[in-house]
């Protein structure tokens, strides 16, 4: 006997499972509707049935044939599946299907190296606890002292040094004092995530109660989410890193900069190090002279 917990996602009559989800991840993993089957194990007949089915009820494109040849993700599929990804996360379920699994905070740059994978940006915190919890093989923190972090929540896992970013507020109108956005609507993350922590630290120095801050309760998933909003004017500052804030022509205001580390389970770690010493970084992020080492608690 065994207890399976599913998260299903309703739409009008249509109930979508994780069969679904778990297609749209193998497509986007293996650009190819062939391996994706393979995968999977399915017919691959069966595989384009689910993604059909998926689109009907969603009334969107989720899948489209790439100029290069294969099969990739609209942005539309890519949205779905993040967001399906997401929610899993937070219910502690993981879709499984690579042996590399990443759990924790959102960078730019760390989601470039990860497109192809399986990730799930959750935050610093959670991303911790699902490593610690074996649901995830490592993951990006940043939560102040790093290794400080792991001895408390995780003391069987290891730290792999990473790199320094710029982290600051970012407006569609330049802001000539930061007490101009006491009244200005914001754009937050997720609880859990490090840029929350950072964001209630920054409402707490403008006088205001986080809760209170207009539009404390917009939450974007990743900083690209969170800047693509204040650029259409959703909203108007959010706080993120300057290469976010620059790749959406937003004015950029630093703040302060932080360590982004990774945590590992110990026979992750070595191609945990590989990975980050192999970072594209953005402007305002440079790696620590001893990227990719490896320190245990």
């Amino acid at each position: 006997m065994r207890f399976v917990t599913e998260l299903r996602v309703e739409v009008g009559d249509a109930s979508l499972g994780v069969d679904v989800f778990k297609a749209l991840l193998a497509i986007d993993m293996t650009a190819s509707m062939k391996r994706a089957a393979q995968t999977l194990g399915m017919p691959y007949t069966t595989l384009w049935n689910l993604v059909a089915r998926a689109e009907r009820a969603l009334g969107a494109r989720l899948v489209e044939t790439s100029r290069k040849g294969g099969t990739k993700l609209t942005e539309e599929g890519r949205r779905s599946l993040r967001l399906y990804m997401a929610e899993a996360a937070r219910r502690g379920i993981v879709l499984g299907l690579s042996d590399f699994i990443y759990a924790g905070s959102h960078d730019p740059a760390v989601e470039e190296a990860l497109r192809g994978g399986e990730a799930y940006f959750v935050g610093s915190l959670q991303g911790l606890l699902m490593v610690a919890g074996g649901l995830a093989h490592f993951g990006g923190v940043h939560l102040g002292d790093n290794l400080q972090a792991v001895a408390a929540y995780a003391p069987h896992l290891c730290l792999v040094q990473g790199f320094r970013r710029e982290v600051g507020v970012a407006t569609r109108r330049p802001i000539a004092d930061l007490s101009q956005l006491a009244n200005m609507r914001l754009v937050n993350r997720p609880p859990g995530a490090g840029t929350r922590i950072h964001i209630d630290r920054l409402l707490r120095q403008l006088g205001l109660a986080p809760r209170e801050a207009p539009g404390y309760y917009n939450i974007a998933l990743t900083h690209d989410e969170a800047a693509a909003k204040v650029a259409a004017g959703e909203a108007e500052y959010t706080v993120t890193t300057r290469s976010t804030a620059e790749r959406y022509g937003l004015h950029f205001k630093k703040l302060w900069e932080e360590d982004f580390d990774f945590v590992c389970k110990p026979e992750a770690c070595g191609k945990t190090a590989n990975f980050a010493a192999n970072l594209k970084l953005g402007s305002g992020s440079q790696a620590k002279e001893n990227i990719g080492r490896v320190v245990c608690p």
